[in-house]
């Protein structure tokens, strides 16, 4: 279970927190398939981390990855202290949810409908609200917001914004790391049990491989920027 302020506060292990993750992934997969079949690079970028503007450029199977990674590590029993990367991962998953909700109701309650957990479809009603005041409840401040701003400051400004936000480069490192990756992990399929089914998991794995081979064998445009190269540290 994840948890912050030294386990003192619990993201819940209820059907809510099962809707944010879930909604938020299947959205996120049904683009890495869009721009699969239009063989191309999602331009402006696309994926439930868009949310949060310095994420926005992770790779869409390394957005999956780290969503399934955060969520494995939420449906132990194990207390895990959550990290900024994980706050933000969350946080975004409850926006994309609410947003889901918001304007493709009937195709929210078929995301529900087809997963591993059996929920109410009722639970739809006031969610994007619901979700907002959970997350609210678990992290109570939106600091990684704010990151992307200070990107172009100048180095010494840049370190006194992040030292009044309490935020040192040991916190902020697993967000930069975030931005580097473009391969998913070896865990990642282990990670999606009791967020797919079995046969959605076994659908998933060769859309986030294709997605990995185009990037390596540069059949898409790259992308570089500072950012992503860690320049900005």
């Amino acid at each position: 279970m994840l948890t912050c302020y030294g386990h003192s506060v619990c993201l819940p292990q209820d059907d809510l927190a099962y809707l944010a993750f879930r909604l938020a992934l299947q959205e996120t997969l049904s683009d890495i398939e869009l721009h699969l079949d239009l063989d191309e690079e999602p331009d402006p970028p696309v994926g439930y981390l868009t949310e949060v503007p310095f994420l926005e450029q992770v790779p869409l199977p390394v957005q999956a990855d780290l969503l399934a990674d955060a969520w494995a590590r939420h449906h132990q029993p194990e207390l895990t202290e959550a990290s900024l990367l994980d706050a933000a991962v969350v946080y975004a998953a409850c926006v994309t949810a609410g947003r889901v909700i918001n304007d493709m109701p009937d195709v929210a309650v078929v995301m529900l409908r087809d997963g591993p957990r059996k929920v109410d479809p009722k639970i739809i009603r006031r969610a994007s609200i619901r979700l907002d005041e959970m997350f609210e409840q678990f992290w109570d401040d939106r600091d990684f917001l704010l990151i992307d701003e200070w990107q172009d400051l100048p180095p010494d400004h840049a370190q006194h914004v992040k030292q009044l936000l309490r935020l040192p480069d040991e916190v902020l490192e697993p967000m930069y790391e975030a931005l580097r990756r473009w391969r998913v992990s070896p865990d990642v399929a282990a990670n999606l049990e009791g967020l797919l089914t079995d046969a959605e998991i076994r659908e998933t794995m060769p859309l986030l491989d294709a997605w990995v081979s185009k990037r390596q064998i540069g059949f898409w445009r790259l992308r570089s920027s500072p950012r992503q190269a860690g320049q900005s540290h």
